[in-house]
This record gives structure tokens, sequence and C-alpha cells, in this order.
């Protein structure tokens, strides 16, 4: 044995967003394969990790003591691999491709030059223990009052969900912290027992709220949304459970959309939830973003629910306690492979106006839509149907990686220099190529 890798390559997986935390008990990031190639003057060692989807590069100069220089995103499942020195390329392929999976395979060809690596465009710092934050699955955004910090969270593929600090100042844009989501008060708990022990599938109840604390008080929600809360800390979304087959035979489900206010330690102040009325129409995709704005707490949900054709902005009013619903039209569906359009995201940007993020569920040869665009509440009926203006196709931007072009762009920022920032959300890399993009598209707004 010239060199023994240890932990070393799956914690910088794991800086980077690409632990697949599902196979940590199995093969980890399962290494694959190898392919060795002389650039220049120097031997570079490629690794191409099944699970995790990338190629991580080893500059061999010693082969006895490797040296780490970057991992190349790699489409799903990258095994075979390539190098062709004299034309200065690695090439990497998929070992399968699978229609139904939301990912999908591709050949990668990746070129050797003197230049920054151009991924990743967000990774970790490291904990107090010396080893890297681990982290992915990105669901929602949002800025703080100035500088270059944003917050985000990570969704319900993690039991202990967090609200993560991240410097967007730098390049790549680094999770300095994670702050743990906790039940410490026992608020969400209070909530859940004034709620009916148990009831059918048509509304949720004393254990669906109690499935929601773990042990320890942190909380197993799915937040797909947060903004800063005016009384201090943060509100998140957190969208409710559900089947997809309970979706498309037109049943009611258990579910708990909630808006959660928590402290700037995390801990959970406040619970609201819909109406009633509105909850017994609940359906898959439920509140994918939330924007408290002018005492007011405006929420995107995904899709349209039961009996409804359109998915609602809903708004909910911090001092009368009252909600108001307005109606979004989505752009139709166009991709070839079908699939439907919903809402990722809602950010505020002041006098009633708001960000949305429209997309399709498709990634790679079959992304249609994935849209940037302005609504205003200004004068807005209770029950009105919305106009919006469209901001920004997001395909060239996506495209612009010239990788598969991702599907969920899940979190959008507004700094306050006005430089809009969005990220994709890679479902912690579980039939996922893991990659996440950070994307800047400097000051669109102005």
């Amino acid at each position: 044995m010239a060199f023994d890798v240890g932990m070393d390559l799956e914690y910088r997986l794991a800086r980077i967003g690409h632990t697949n935390d599902r196979r940590n008990d199995a093969k980890g990031n399962e290494p694959e394969n190898v392919a060795f190639g002389r650039f220049g003057s120097t031997d570079y060692l490629f690794v191409a990790s099944e699970r995790s989807s990338v190629v991580a590069v080893y500059d061999m100069s010693q082969p006895t003591a490797p040296v780490y220089k970057q991992a190349l995103p790699g489409a799903l499942s990258p095994e075979g691999l390539v190098t062709i020195p004299s034309r200065g390329l690695m090439v990497s392929a998929s070992e399968m491709d699978d229609r139904g999976l939301p990912a999908r395979a591709a050949f990668n060809i990746y070129a050797y030059q003197k230049a920054a690596p151009a991924y990743p465009t967000i990774q970790s710092a490291d904990r107090a223990d010396g080893k890297p934050i681990p982290w992915a699955a990105l669901s929602g955004m949002v800025a703080a009052p100035s500088g270059s910090t944003v917050y985000a969270v990570d969704d319900s593929f993690f039991r202990a969900n967090r609200i993560f600090t991240v410097d967007v100042g730098v390049t790549p844009a680094v999770i300095r912290s994670e702050l743990r989501i906790t039940d410490a008060n026992d608020v969400l708990k209070t909530f859940g027992a004034t709620l009916p022990a148990a009831r059918d599938n048509q509304a949720f109840d004393q254990t669906d709220v109690a499935a929601m604390i773990n042990a320890d008080k942190t909380v197993n929600l799915d937040p797909e949304g947060i903004s800063l809360a005016s009384a201090g800390g943060f509100w998140i979304a957190s969208e409710g459970a559900g089947s997809k087959t309970a979706y498309e035979t037109g049943r009611n489900i258990t579910s708990a959309n909630l808006l959660l206010r928590v402290s700037a330690a995390g801990v959970i102040q406040e619970v609201v939830t819909l109406p009633d009325a509105v909850n017994a129409l609940q359906a898959r995709y439920g509140f994918e973003g939330v924007a408290e704005s002018n005492g007011k707490l405006v929420v995107a949900m995904q899709r349209a629910w039961l009996g409804e054709t359109m998915p609602r902005i809903a708004v909910y009013d911090l001092t009368a306690k009252t909600w108001q619903f307005h109606f979004y039209p989505l752009d139709p569906a166009t991709s070839p492979n079908g699939g439907w359009v919903g809402l990722s995201e809602i950010t505020a940007l002041g006098n009633n106006r708001f960000l949305v993020v429209e997309r399709d569920n498709q990634n790679g040869p079959d992304a249609r839509i994935k849209r940037l665009y302005r609504i205003d509440l200004t004068g807005a009926a209770d029950g009105s149907t919305l106009t919006k203006t469209l901001v920004r196709d997001l395909m060239p931007d996506l495209r612009a990686t010239r990788g598969p072009v991702l599907e969920k762009i899940e979190g959008l920022a507004v700094l306050a220099s006005g430089e809009v920032l969005f990220v994709t959300d890679n479902d912690g890399v579980n039939d996922s190529s893991g990659e996440t993009q950070l994307v800047r598209l400097g000051r669109i707004l102005n």
C-alpha cells in the first residue's frame, strides 16, 4: 500500500455538501474507479465517487503522499473515467440512467486549465472538533439586513433541522456556523396538545405533531422557507407531509403546514397554522417560502390544493392574526417529460412587492421552466388572482455551468447591496447528483 486516504475524502465531500448520508453505514462515498493522466508536467489521479457523484482530483507528484486538489461535479453516479492528456481532457460517464429518477446520467468532459476551481460554489467551515460542518439539501435563504451574510435552512432530508449562517462575501461562499432548531420551551408540544388526540387522514393531530419533536427536543420538520422576524430571530415555513398517491387520488391527507417563529438561539417561540377551512383542502406540496414584510407574513404555496386550479399566496397579519389568500397563475408545463410547475421560494422587496421562484420539476435535458417573477400585493383583494412580471429566465444561468440543468431552485436572497442570489437543493444526494450551485445574478433589480 502506497497511501491510505482514511476519512480524508469523506470529510472533504461533507464540506462541499456531497455526503451521501444514507450510505454512511455502508460504503460511504464509495470510490468506484480511478484514472491516471499526466497534464503538463504533473501526474494526476482521478477518483470517481459513485455514491457522492463527484470525481476527486489528486496531485500525484509524490505517489506516497498524494495532494488533494479539487472535486469535479460528476452528474449521477460517475464510474467510467478516461483521461486524454494530449487534448487536456478528462471524461467521466455515469454508471446507469433511469428515466424514473429525478436526476439523469451524463457524460462530463473536463478541460485542464490554470484557473481557480469553478466548483464548489459553497462549502463549510470546521466545527470546534476540527471536522467540517456537514450539510446538504439547502431549501430556503434570506439575507441579513446588511453586509454579505445570508441564512439558510436544510429540509426534511435531515431529522434535526438547522439554520446555517453563510458568508457570501467570499468565493466560494462559506457556511460559518450551524444552529439547531429546538422545542426547548415546549411551544410546539403545547400547540400539539391543543389538537385532537387522533383524527382521520383529513387533518393533523397530536400524533403528527409529536412526531416532529425528537427526544432531545430538536425538531424533525420540513423547513422550506426562512425569513427574518421583526420580533427577533426567524420565521420558518415548514411544509406539510403527504403522499403522492393521496394527492393524485384527490383525498385529503394528514398534513401540517406550519409557520414557526424561532429565537436567535433557534428555540421555537410561536406556531401559526392555517384556518381549518383551508386545512381541509390540504394536499401534497404546501408551504415553500415565507417573507415577513410590513407586519405580515407572506407565504408561497407550491401547487394548487384540492378543488383549486392555482396555488395560493397566503398572507398572515401578525397583529390581527387573520389570513388572506390570493391565487398565483402558473406557467403551463412545457417539458417533453411532462411533470408539473410550481412555486418554490418568495423574497420581500419592500412596498408590498415580492420575488417568487417558479419552476418545473424537471432537470437535465427535460428542464424548461426556471423563472423569477415579481408580484405586487398592493390593493390585492382577498381571493384575487395576482398579476406577475417576469424578472429573469434562470435557465441560461443554470446552463452556464455546462453541466446538467439542476431541478430545484429552492433558496433566494436579495442582499442589502441589491445583489440577487439563488441556491439549488441537492436532495441530500439521494437519487441526485449532489451538485449544489449558489448562483450570483448581480443587481438585476435596478
